[in-house]
């Protein structure tokens, strides 16, 4: 766990450093992923990434949630987790930093700040759920 804690601080420092220069809400879905989700997730979603390995939770697979779902509503359940509004329970303290929140920072200063994080997790999700088409196991 203290690995996991230091990793995630280590990415949430590198985060605030690169703020300022980048601009988050004019990148697609995909270059997102790769900026945010990619280093535990993996470049394909299949929860391989360089980091998940340090984790003592397995990373889930992206590309098999609406598997996992079974018909239910998959994009609204991507939305819901990268935003921060729905956790796991049985998977115990959340270790995937509260998206929703962390994007919002992104943006202090601006007034659309809330608007300008919605539309980045709704880019995430669409490219999320993409994936259980392109990836088939």
């Amino acid at each position: 766990m203290h690995r996991a804690l230091v990793i995630l601080t280590v990415c949430c420092i590198a985060l605030a450093n690169t703020a300022a220069a980048e601009d988050y809400t004019s990148m697609s879905g995909e270059q997102l992923y790769r900026r945010f989700c990619a280093s535990c997730h993996g470049v394909q979603g299949r929860g391989d990434g360089p980091v998940a390995a340090s984790f003592k939770v397995e990373v889930p697979d992206l590309t098999q949630t609406a598997s996992r779902m079974h018909g239910t509503d998959v994009r609204d359940r991507i939305v819901r987790i990268i935003d921060g509004r729905y956790i796991i329970g049985a998977h115990g303290t959340r270790i995937m930093p509260v998206w929703g929140e962390d994007l919002a920072r992104l943006e202090i200063g601006n007034p659309e700040a809330e608007r300008a994080s919605q539309l980045m997790i709704t880019r995430l999700a669409d490219y999320v759920t993409g994936l259980q088409h392109t990836n088939p196991k």
